[in-house]
């Protein structure tokens, strides 16, 4: 071999070295400019606090700008599908609730794929919704006093429960108990938590499945009693009240999260950094306190685990679309 074709083929390997070696510096570059949060919800709501407490603490860590940008609209879907077009390089995240997986089910048509259009990064915070009755409508104490009066009472036959709109989570969950309990109820949707909560507590409507931040001043106040929660334990902050599933009532098993997503195809070492981060953002005292003051417990979980999760949710809600009978509008 020629000096020549010598040094040509020690120009050819060192190029293929720092070939292999680029997509490790590129990871361990990232992030090097700002980060856009895409939450498909309007500003001010719980999912957009939780997104903006992240961006807060993930600029301190990731020391760039973490920008929030609200894309509300269509049950969550114009947002989502903003970020799963998006270019896959950790620049761009969705922060989301279960309507993500909830909504190939109750639309007509989605332009994308919850499972294969994305991929789940870990929970930023999780929690169960309560099932409560309105103390002015209902005697209950506990669950198995809510049954009977449902089905036995002079009331049963005049009962109401509030969501805040159609297809959202305590609506679904609300069409569930009735078929669980073989009894009817007139939905009655408001436009929002708050006026829904109010028509619970002033005896508008007898029951509604609905979170804890929520309802917590009107247990405090006597107006409204919670019977059950949903998930497959009991939460920290009722340790008293069973939840549905150990109450015998399959398909309560599904608890709220607000997660972060990126979109497929983004690189794993990126998405492995983003994880770590937010976890250990999660397990931050003042992080947590905030997060328990509002209902809600901590999450990071692994990216894996998270991913299981996802799948699991998007075919339980599934099959409770079905089994309740909802029709896309």
């Amino acid at each position: 071999m020629t000096s020549r074709l010598r040094a040509s083929a020690l120009k050819l390997l060192v190029l293929l070295g720092v070939c292999a070696q680029a997509p490790a510096a590129l990871a361990d570059a990232y992030p090097s400019r700002s980060i856009r949060i895409v939450v498909p919800y309007a500003a001010g709501g719980g999912a957009d606090a939780m997104a903006r407490l992240a961006a807060e603490r993930l600029q301190v860590h990731l020391k760039q700008p973490v920008v929030v940008d609200n894309r509300p609209g269509a049950g969550s879907v114009i947002g989502s599908d903003i970020v799963a077009k998006a270019r896959p390089d950790g620049y761009t995240l969705l922060f989301n609730i279960p309507a993500l997986v909830q909504a190939p089910a109750l639309q007509p048509s989605v332009p994308f794929d919850p499972v294969r259009d994305f991929v789940p990064i870990t929970t930023f915070v999780s929690a169960p919704v309560w099932l409560s009755v309105s103390a002015s409508r209902l005697k209950a104490a506990d669950f198995a006093a809510f049954k009977d009066e449902v089905q036995k009472g002079p009331a049963r036959n005049r009962l109401e429960y509030g969501s805040w709109g159609p297809g959202t989570t305590n609506h679904l969950y609300g069409e569930l108990l009735l078929k669980s309990l073989n009894i009817q109820a007139v939905h009655v949707p408001y436009k929002g938590s708050a006026p829904a909560m109010l028509a619970l507590a002033g005896g508008e409507t007898a029951f509604m499945l609905v979170d804890y931040i929520t309802l917590r001043p009107h247990v405090e106040s006597g107006s409204v009693r919670i019977m059950a929660s949903t998930g497959v334990r009991r939460h920290k902050l009722t340790p008293d009240v069973p939840t549905l599933a150990e109450l015998g009532y399959p398909g309560f098993e599904s608890v709220g999260w607000g997660a972060f997503f990126a979109p497929k195809d983004t690189p794993t070492d990126v998405v492995a950094k983003l994880q770590s981060v937010i976890a250990e953002i999660t397990r931050e005292p003042q992080v947590v306190e905030k997060m328990v003051s509002l209902g809600y417990e901590p999450g990071g979980k692994p990216q894996a685990e998270f991913a299981r999760e996802v799948q699991g949710d998007q075919e339980r809600w599934r099959r409770t679309i079905q089994t309740i009978g909802f029709k896309p509008n």
